[in-house]
């Protein structure tokens, strides 16, 4: 379904009954990418997976930042109806849920952080500098070759790379450098002592992305944070997609219904 929110057309999915989890994907994802959870979640809970703006089937109309995101998750969810949901950010998602907590913590029933972090300066600078000179010469099918060479591993089937690279080049290339700039450049840890919600910490023990120690460091500024390492990089979802929803999966079954 398209929802119209903040001035920007959302492509959103939504599957199952029960209480809502919201799923915020990673940077150059759209929700697709959440279809084995989805599948896994949607007898006991009603799954939302939208495209951020400038990524997917969304429109691109406007700048983004963390609170533009956190705001664009509340206008999802007011555009659905949804008072209080499970919410669940993945990568880029990560400081987008922490921002959305801080903001409207009455609408968190609990939070699920994957593969991200409060604070990621190392080298964040150079990343963009980096990316941003490749962007200006590459085509975005161009770049995302040369991201999921580092970010998927050497077992990852081909299907999930050449999936991954599709979904690249759904994504526009302001959209994507100002998620990057976005979500580098800023400090969030003042949000993680404002989490009240139940919240699991999940991190690929191969992600050198946003490696172990940046989720040893949410769960330790995140009150009552339980943390859990998977055998997966960055890109669990796509390098071993069981692996990755069990912990998620048991985690929100666990949450009082």
């Amino acid at each position: 379904m398209k929802l119209q929110v903040n001035g920007e057309t959302l492509n959103c999915v939504v599957e199952g009954t029960g209480p809502a989890v919201a799923l915020v994907h990673f940077l150059g994802g759209f929700s697709y990418q959440w279809r084995h959870q989805i599948a896994a979640l949607k007898d006991r809970f009603t799954c939302i997976a939208y495209d951020h703006r400038g990524f997917g089937f969304s429109t691109f109309n406007g700048r983004w930042d963390v609170p533009t995101g956190a705001r664009e998750l509340k206008g999802v969810l007011d555009a659905l109806g949804v008072k209080k949901a499970h919410v669940v950010g993945y990568s880029m998602g990560g400081p987008i849920a922490l921002a959305f907590n801080s903001q409207w913590p009455e609408m968190v029933g609990s939070l699920a952080l994957i593969d991200t972090f409060a604070k990621n300066h190392t080298h964040s600078a150079a990343r963009i500098e980096e990316s941003e000179r490749c962007l200006r010469y590459m085509s975005m099918r161009e770049y995302a070759r040369q991201y999921v060479a580092t970010r998927l591993l050497p077992d990852t089937p081909k299907s999930a790379i050449d999936e991954m690279v599709s979904a690249i080049c759904l994504a526009k290339k302001e959209a994507y450098l100002d998620v990057l700039r976005g979500i580098l450049l800023p400090d969030f840890t003042e949000h993680c002592a404002k989490v009240k919600a139940p919240t699991l910490v999940m991190c690929g023990r191969h992600d050198l992305t946003t490696p172990v120690t940046m989720t040893n460091e949410l769960t330790r500024l995140i009150p009552g944070a339980v943390e859990r390492i998977i055998p997966t990089g960055h890109l669990g979802a796509l390098d071993d997609p069981a692996a990755f929803s069990r912990p998620l999966v048991e985690f929100l079954d666990a949450q009082p219904r």
